[in-house]
């Protein structure tokens, strides 16, 4: 026989489980604090998501305000002529005629059939009185091109 089955071992005592009122309050407590925890995480995670999206939509708006001053000053340089690449750069959807739909049309890019009709409109009335539609165009572009930066300095 082995020396060791030959200690007795004595009955373990059984014990109550204890657990008063702290106990209670810590587990709680773990538990509120890991939900806020949670909680804490997630907020940050979509303001993280809504702060970049607002860096995005203020990178575009100064790109598109710094190509608007861009045609403006061009315009008022050599008119109609190489604006092409900046309107090309500031349309991103061709269906929305929202921004400046005649110098679209006037300088070919991007073109919808709202501003080609009112560029022809406007060809029409000049020519009824019998005068170059440029200066027509040119002020009606201008017009546009105000319009569009105080819609975005608005907006």
């Amino acid at each position: 026989m082995h020396p060791m089955n030959l200690i007795p071992l004595a009955k373990p005592v059984p014990v109550d489980d204890a657990r008063d009122w702290l106990d209670h309050v810590a587990i709680w407590s773990g538990a509120v604090g890991a939900l806020l925890a949670a909680f804490a995480i997630g907020y940050a995670a979509w303001q993280s998501v809504q702060t970049k999206k607002d860096l995005v939509r203020e990178r575009r708006l100064e790109f598109e305000l710094g190509l608007l001053a861009e045609i403006r000053r061009q315009m008022s340089i050599t008119q109609f002529q190489h604006l092409s690449g900046y309107v090309g750069a500031l349309v991103r959807d061709t269906q929305d005629e929202t921004d400046i739909p005649v110098l679209r049309a006037l300088v070919g890019t991007k073109a919808g059939p709202n501003g080609r009709r009112r560029r022809d409109e406007l060809a029409d009335a000049a020519r009824g009185r019998a005068a170059d539609p440029q200066a027509d165009w040119l002020q009606c572009a201008a017009e546009e091109v105000d319009a569009a930066i105080q819609r975005r300095l608005e907006g």
